[in-house]
């Protein structure tokens, strides 16, 4: 089966690359919305205000010439000289405003002629104020200043509204840049979950697949387990009938020629050196008798595991000299004997670790029994499993035992002080390996 790796790269890859896209043109829509309503909607807002002021100044100077006309109490003209000068410079500081403010978004042509209307209206007022005749000066006024000062009034008016439909337009292009990322981000939003579901969809049909090989090689990996067991099983009780019927009985047969040879002997340090070898031999016999029983106890097959437990507790105490604490169900208990010979190497080879590895003298061994399963407990006071120890080919053959009969098996430091704790659990009616 070919890898996911490559494609999950090139969807990362992918993703990561919506994902830049997306973010350039949602900056590039924000930073031009922006611009928008900075460089229009904002300085259309402040040059309407300017063109408001200036309609201000106009109705002022209306009123001013207004004034002028029916002059009730008879001033000069040069009286209005003055109101109408503070009148033209703020006329002008307006104008000097919005004509900045109007650069770029009004032709050339339309400022041109709006300066040249106030500078014609101004041209007019000081020609007014110069005639020198009071009634020369109000008829210019009436003809001449107040039909431009309309129409004044009516072009800021109209550039006033200009100024409000261009404000309109920007509002709506803000309005529309707006829509745009709010689609463009369900469009984001649609991709980046048809992404991830495909992702997804790939990692669950890989990992499927990955867990059902590993599956498949786990139990091949467990009939191989069962299978070289049984071989192993198979081998010992070879070797341990080997034992004890060749070399048991050559060693009988030995014995008992050696007893005949004693009584026969014809001197007493003849005889001394026949009972020597005869104590050899027995000694031996004995030895290949115990490790014909550890290959292969008979006493399992016809008593029980219980009986083999505590039989192997004394070989061992009386092998390796530590003391051994035993803790039994207090009654019988029936275990199959296929499983009763994975319980037995599991107990032989704890007992063997703390043997080799432990450096103690006393070990506690418990089998109880109960409602829910049966537990074994092998626990020493030694010096511990190391931190960085790799488990051994013996841990190995232990676990894959109790795997065989349904158990689980717990190997590990003990709760109350240093030592190591082997814990094996089993069901109440673990299968027959």
């Amino acid at each position: 089966m070919k890898s996911p790796t490559a494609r999950l790269i090139a969807g990362l890859l992918f993703t990561l690359l919506v994902i830049g896209a997306y973010s350039a043109y949602t900056l590039h829509s924000v930073t031009r919305m922006r611009q928008v309503q900075t460089s229009i909607v904002d300085r259309n807002r402040k040059g309407s205000l300017q063109l408001i002021r200036i309609q201000n100044d106009l109705n002022s100077l209306a009123l001013a010439m207004r004034d002028m006309l029916d002059n009730p109490d008879r001033y000069p003209l040069v009286a209005w000289k003055a109101p109408l000068a503070r009148i033209r410079q703020n006329l002008d500081d307006a104008m000097t405003s919005e004509a900045a403010l109007a650069e770029g978004r009004r032709g050339p042509e339309q400022t041109l002629y709006l300066r040249t209307s106030f500078e014609g209206f101004w041209s007019a007022c000081d020609e007014a104020f110069a005639a020198g005749d009071e009634g020369k000066a109000r008829r210019m006024v009436r003809e001449t200043l107040q039909p431009r000062q309309e129409a004044l009034t009516a072009l800021t008016a109209r550039l006033l509204v200009e100024n409000n439909e261009s404000e309109s337009r920007a509002a709506r292009e803000v309005g529309g840049i707006y829509s745009q990322i709010e689609s463009n981000v369900y469009r984001f939003l649609g991709v980046s979950v048809l992404l991830i579901v495909l992702t997804s969809v790939g990692l669950i049909r890989s990992n499927r697949t990955l867990f059902s090989r590993m599956a498949g090689l786990a139990h091949e990996r467990r009939e191989l387990a069962r299978q070289l067991i049984s071989t192993q099983e198979s081998t010992l009780r070879a070797i341990s009938r080997d034992l004890h019927d060749e070399f048991g009985q050559i060693l009988t047969a030995l014995g008992a020629m050696l007893r005949r040879a004693d009584r026969h002997a014809p001197g007493t340090e003849f005889r001394e050196q026949v009972r020597e070898a005869t104590r050899v031999v027995q000694s031996t016999l004995e030895n290949i008798r115990s490790l014909s029983q550890s290959l292969q106890p008979v006493i399992l097959e016809e008593q029980g595991l219980l009986a083999a437990i505590e039989w192997h507790l004394s070989v061992f105490e009386r092998q390796t000299k530590v003391r051994v604490r035993y803790l039994g169900p207090g009654r019988n208990v029936d275990v199959p004997a296929g499983t009763a010979i994975h319980v037995f190497r599991i107990l032989q080879e704890a007992l063997n670790n703390v043997a080799r590895h432990a450096n103690v003298d006393e070990v506690t061994v418990s089998f109880q029994a109960g409602g829910s399963g049966h537990t074994l407990l092998v626990e020493d006071a030694g010096k511990g499993l190391p931190e960085a120890a790799r488990p051994g080919v013996g841990l190995a053959a232990m676990r894959e035992r109790a795997g065989l009969i349904g158990g689980v098996l717990e190997i590990g430091r003990r709760e109350n002080g240093p030592g190591t704790r082997v814990l094996l659990r089993l069901p109440d009616e673990a299968p027959v390996a």
